[in-house]
């Protein structure tokens, strides 16, 4: 990546540029010291004590030169909503992992992208800046270079990076329900599920009631949005379940319901990031068909995702 040094660097040192301007970690600007093309003035190798001056052109060489050793690519569909030189952000299907696993060796969403690039002949090396359940579809950020996955991480350390999730919840959850406050924390029998409790990690969750219906059966049910400021593992799952409106088809914290949809009815379907030369990024992913079904028949889907809707292209 190239930078034109601006007048207000002028004088300074290329190591505190590198470190306070464009927020790079000190193991990245060590990698970077080691490779022959890591930094570049106006073409010419320089070290971080150099001087900057106006109108110096400064290249910073951090692309991967080797891909990740054990994902393989595998052809799978790939839906991508955004890409640029630091990030690329996809919408994840329901029943796809994000990354592998025991059981899930080679149909994730890591798996897609390990030959997505290899395709156009670039190494890659998984970095995933926001994960998501195999049965919860929507937004998944993965970062492609070292620095843009340090400063992802930064931002999100800060509050910098806002999440919206859609769901559907059991029973009829008041609308003055909009804050969630409760501590997480492992269950101690079990390696898989949360619960809310004292000695947990703080954990908040905001939230707004969209709307209301009914299951085929009569049962209520409740349509809302919701914004994890905390990002505990299943957050949404276990405070929705906490306060007695477990999420629709979960059968982690709630109940499966085959006849409505057959997982948690929970989408990301839009998520905001700093960028360090857009400023900011906001992407949103339309809602699969099991989890549009729902929200159609109940709900003014129209304007309950006016916001969120963007035409998505995959296989680019």
């Amino acid at each position: 990546m190239e930078y034109r040094i601006e007048p207000i660097y002028d004088g300074i040192q290329l190591k505190s540029y590198l470190l306070r301007t464009l927020g790079l970690s000190s193991a990245i600007l060590t990698e970077l010291k080691k490779r022959p093309d890591g930094l570049l003035i106006n073409g010419e190798h320089v070290t971080v004590r150099y001087i900057l001056k106006t109108g110096d052109i400064l290249s910073v060489s951090d692309e991967d030169r080797e891909a990740s050793e054990h994902i393989v690519p595998v052809k799978l569909p790939l839906c991508i909503l955004y890409e640029d030189r630091d990030y690329i952000v996809l919408n994840k299907p329901p029943y796809m992992p994000t990354h592998p696993s025991h059981g899930h060796f080679d149909d994730t969403l890591a798996n897609a992208l390990a030959y997505y690039f290899e395709s156009k002949n670039e190494p890659f090396v998984f970095r995933s800046c926001s994960r998501l359940d195999r049965d919860t579809s929507g937004v998944v950020t993965v970062a492609k270079n070292r620095a843009a996955a340090y400063r992802f991480h930064e931002a999100h350390l800060s509050g910098g990076i806002e999440k919206t999730y859609l769901a559907v919840l059991h029973g009829t959850m008041p609308d003055t329900m909009t804050l969630f406050d409760g501590p997480i924390r492992r269950r101690e029998e079990s390696v898989i599920t949360r619960i809310v409790a004292e000695d947990g990690q703080p954990a908040l969750t905001r939230c707004r009631v969209l709307g209301y219906g009914k299951t085929p059966a009569g049962e209520p049910l409740t349509f809302v949005s919701a914004n994890p400021v905390t990002g505990r593992t299943h957050q949404l799952r276990v405070h929705f379940s906490h306060a007695g409106y477990p999420i629709l088809g979960d059968f982690l914290y709630g109940k499966e319901e085959p006849e409505l949809i057959g997982r948690q009815a929970l989408h990301c379907v839009k998520t905001s990031f700093p960028h360090p030369s857009l400023g900011r990024v906001t992407v949103s992913a339309a809602l699969p068909d099991d989890m549009a079904r729902l929200f159609s028949d109940s709900c003014d889907t129209d304007q309950i995702l006016l916001q969120s809707k963007r035409k998505e292209e995959s296989g680019r």
